[in-house]
């Protein structure tokens, strides 16, 4: 008996699992298959710079269905450093950050996200 039940484990559990997942793999993939879909990224090509004395620019050249923006690192007159961000943008135009007051860009970048 100790034999039978050991040569049932070892061959018909993993046989009964084969089985489960592929009569549950049917469903699943005709619905998925069924729609089409738009495949969104995180934008690609992208450049960025400091522009000008007050501001940075960034831009991507494939915005892939997802958005861009500058992103600027300001340093004022007293040395205190703040962050400043641009618009989303997703059509290959600039988007600028611009610093405030007396702020000037010691750093520019750009954030990406994809919806």
């Amino acid at each position: 008996m100790l034999k039978r039940s050991r040569i049932y484990r070892v061959a018909v559990t993993p046989a009964f699992g084969l089985l489960l997942a592929g009569i549950f793999s049917f469903g699943a993939g005709a619905t998925a298959s069924a729609d089409t879909m738009d495949v969104q990224a995180h934008p690609s090509g992208c450049e960025f710079k400091i522009q000008d004395a007050w501001r940075t620019m960034a831009k991507c050249s494939e915005s892939n269905g997802g958005h861009y923006r500058a992103i600027a690192v300001c340093k004022d007159s007293e040395g205190r450093v703040t962050n400043a961000v641009g618009a989303w943008k997703n059509n290959s135009t600039p988007s600028y950050a611009y610093c405030s007051g007396s702020g000037k860009p010691t750093a520019a970048g750009v954030e990406t996200k994809y919806n």
